[in-house]
């Protein structure tokens, strides 16, 4: 797909992950014991064939960008591709989203040969070859192709916080929009907006000018929303695993969903085709005296006490008498002795002291900041 411009968008994410948001964006929030959520993203258009991508970047991506580098993780490195950073724009109007950040990168957006261009969140994760997407796009004569997920009441587990259901009339157009709040699961069927779409290069170009010009400098998912009059926008459905992270509890129980048979099955389906940052790894040391149970060990991981129900980063140390059930630990967290957690995120590098309780709720999960001592 050499004619396809690929674009990640960091600028349109719900920035609603408690702390561990507060200093890196979405789509550097470690997810799965070694994963990284853009690492989806980016996958997916690597194994689509697409060689360019454009990651629009948002003012907290400094730790993403480091992880992203040239893109060679990814196999996107090369003479015709690459990763190239698009900066987030200098403004002091926080009501600026990602129109007024694309439209200050016009002129490299208008010395792009690629013909379509394929934007894609990295805070939602699905696995897919774009090629039939794209394909679709062509042979209906779209203006714009939407990515849409279908959820019904049989998936309890979709934990959508906040969505945009897609009304379609018969023929797969899109009519009309509705905001989805904490409505699911539910009866009434949805076609959630999965905010990947695909259009023209020329007519993205034209919509950044014609709205920032109006005197819109929002965001570009409303824009289009705002125009189904005026704009073919097709839908196209995608089937199999999906997880949009818009929130801590949305990102806590995607992570426990991981541990669950079928979640696991459905998540690695295809593990091979997705891609990371190769690090050295270490064997996992588990001490005669400890216990591991239905859980996810990272390498490097050491382990004297309990772990039941848990998902551990690269790293983690798990002290003689403590106990870890129910919770996510990131990189290099050490649990000294007698540590109790429960329906705990620890970001990296927490040490949590001798003898500490933290327990939060299934619903509520309790959040260790970055370098924290607990």
């Amino acid at each position: 797909m050499k004619n396809v411009l690929g674009m990640i968008n960091l600028m349109n994410e719900q920035d609603d992950l408690s702390t561990l948001t507060r200093n890196r964006c979405v789509g550097a929030v470690p997810f799965a014991g070694r994963y990284r959520l853009v690492d989806f993203a980016l996958s997916n258009m690597s194994n689509s064939g697409i060689q360019k991508v454009l990651l629009l970047a948002s003012p907290k991506a400094d730790s993403l960008l480091e992880h992203v580098g040239d893109g060679q993780h990814w196999g996107l490195t090369g003479a015709e591709g690459g990763v190239s950073i698009l900066a987030p724009a200098k403004t002091r109007l926080s009501q600026e989203g990602d129109l007024y950040h694309l439209y200050s990168h016009l002129e490299e957006l208008k010395t792009c040969t690629e013909e379509y261009v394929l934007l894609a969140p990295s805070s939602v994760i699905y696995r897919m070859n774009f090629e039939n997407m794209v394909d679709y796009h062509k042979i209906s004569g779209a203006d714009i192709t939407l990515l849409y997920q279908h959820v019904a009441e049989i998936d309890r587990d979709a934990h959508i916080g906040k969505a945009f259901n897609l009304e379609m009339n018969e023929q797969g157009r899109v009519i009309s929009v509705s905001h989805v709040y904490h409505e699911l699961p539910t009866l009434t069927p949805h076609r959630i907006d999965l905010e990947t779409m695909v259009l023209s290069r020329k007519l993205l170009v034209h919509i950044i000018e014609q709205s920032v010009e109006r005197g819109y400098h929002g965001y570009l998912k409303d824009m289009i929303y705002a125009h189904l009059v005026d704009l073919h926008v097709q839908g196209y459905a995608n089937h199999g695993y999906v997880a949009i992270m818009d929130s801590i509890e949305s990102y806590y129980a995607h992570s426990m969903r991981l541990l669950q048979p079928q979640g696991w099955k459905e998540f690695m389906m295809n593990k091979e085709s997705v891609y990371t940052c190769k690090e050295e790894e270490f064997d996992i040391d588990c001490h005669e005296a400890s216990l591991v149970r239905n859980s996810f060990l990272g390498p490097g991981c050491r382990i004297e006490g309990y772990v039941e129900n848990s998902i551990l980063f690269p790293g983690v140390t798990v002290s003689r008498g403590a106990s870890v059930r129910n919770s996510v630990i990131m990189q290099d967290c050490a649990i000294e002795s007698s540590v109790y957690l429960d329906y705990v995120i620890l970001d990296k590098q927490v040490v949590v002291e001798q003898g500490a309780v933290l327990c939060g709720e299934l619903t509520h999960p309790f959040v260790a900041e970055k370098k924290g001592i607990m």
